[in-house]
């Protein structure tokens, strides 16, 4: 069985938020990893290029969740995660492909 963990609905998003998520550079790279995937990817520690320990990784995770960038989905003990692209882009057209473009110029 699959379940949602909670996240703000399209019209709640807000751009403060969201870009407050983003400005933390650990975020900014796991949305940046998220944009490369079309399937939901497991929220483990070690399918990412970071150096962080598994209770910073979630708590990430549960910013981004919270801002409206990700959703979560958890089925048995695994949780699975993707970037809301097509709610992000309803309520801020433009916004992430200009973070994930000027971000992957500066790299």
């Amino acid at each position: 069985m699959t379940r949602h963990l909670p996240q703000p609905s399209r019209d709640d998003i807000d751009i403060v938020t969201v870009l407050h998520a983003l400005a933390d550079p650990v975020r900014l790279e796991l949305i940046r990893t998220l944009s490369t995937e079309i399937e939901p990817r497991t929220c483990a520690v070690d399918a990412y290029d970071v150096e962080i320990s598994a209770p910073t990784l979630s708590h990430h995770w549960r910013v981004l969740r919270e801002a409206g960038l990700t959703s979560t989905m958890v089925e048995g003990r695994t949780r699975w995660v993707e970037l809301r692209t097509d709610d992000l882009e309803a309520r801020f057209p433009g916004l992430l492909a200009a973070v994930l473009t000027d971000t992957r110029a500066g790299a």
